[in-house]
């Protein structure tokens, strides 16, 4: 049986150094990636998922048993060597990651896969390609990206920097339905800095998302250009609070096939998520009366 939502993506492991704080807290070997924050959110929803993705023998038995016992939440796993893990220096106002080890590619195993209604790519360092794309958009009936992994290469000490292939970019966000972006990799794509420029030079034949953090987001539809403020929490960790984002979004679109409140539902639980320092089931609160709130500072950017 077709699942409703494929998410493809590695697993990782990290580990962070929280400079922001005094004394400095470090944290080893800490659940993550964009396929383990969609477990937060998954049973949420009426939706089946299945998450293809990678991982090692050095992957905590403990985590596979968690994500193994999340309900509505399949895993399909293509064993490596080593599971992908990140280095995050956490500072005050900025963060610096880094590659450690990394997991095989998930294209050649995604093409054996079953397609489904959805399909969510959100890789974290290239773990998929074109290949991948092709086989979504091929397999679904809608295909969202995010580009965090497309728009990432790394220096000779594995630092990652917001780098990007032109000559094939501008295809790929141009191909699928739904387009998540965090506001520095939109800035670094468009060369812009104002929300109505950063729009104005993203495709317009789909729906294009640019995460802002505290400030929200701004997204286009049709050829125009909105923003939704968000609900400011007190951050206990904000890692992770975009691919919880875009998990939700595209798990409620496929219950309600509405775009705006899709959108404001995501954003109350990404908001949720920040108060959260590891990876867990959120509660199942209403989410819809805060969606509602959020809803209500939706203004258009002329």
């Amino acid at each position: 049986m077709k699942v409703d939502l494929n998410i493809a993506s590695h697993i990782v492991l990290d580990d962070k150094v929280f400079y922001s704080e005094t004394p400095v807290r470090r944290i080893n070997s800490q659940l993550g990636g964009p396929a383990a924050y969609a477990s937060m959110v998954i049973p949420l929803f009426p939706v089946r998922a299945q998450c293809i993705t990678s991982i090692g023998d050095d992957f905590p038995e403990g985590y596979l048993l968690y994500l193994s016992s999340i309900k509505n939440y399949n895993l399909e796993i293509l064993k490596s060597p080593k599971t992908t893990r990140f280095l995050h220096e956490i500072h005050r106002n900025h963060r610096v990651l880094y590659l450690l080890e990394q997991a095989q590619i998930l294209d050649q195993s995604l093409i054996y896969h079953e397609g489904g209604k959805a399909c969510l790519l959100s890789p974290f360092f290239k773990e998929i390609t074109k290949i991948s794309i092709d086989w979504a958009k091929e397999n679904h009936d809608s295909v969202a990206l995010d580009v965090q992994g497309f728009m990432r290469e790394k220096d000779d000490t594995n630092k990652i920097t917001s780098i990007y292939d032109n000559s094939i970019f501008k295809e790929l966000i141009s191909s699928v339905d739904f387009v998540k972006f965090s506001l520095t990799e939109a800035m670094s794509f468009t060369k812009q800095t104002s929300s109505a420029k950063i729009l104005e030079n993203l495709p317009t034949n789909n729906i294009q998302i640019v995460t802002m953090g505290v400030n929200g987001i701004i997204y286009s539809e049709q050829g125009k250009y909105y923003q939704i403020k968000t609900q400011v929490r007190k951050e206990r960790d904000p890692t992770g609070a975009g691919d919880v984002l875009i998990a939700s979004f595209i798990a409620k679109y496929l219950e309600t096939s509405e775009l705006d409140f899709s959108l404001a539902f995501s954003m109350a639980i990404a908001a949720e998520k920040v108060e959260y320092g590891e990876i867990q089931q959120l509660p199942n609160i209403d989410y819809s009366k805060t969606a509602e709130q959020i809803l209500e500072t939706k203004k258009r950017i002329e």
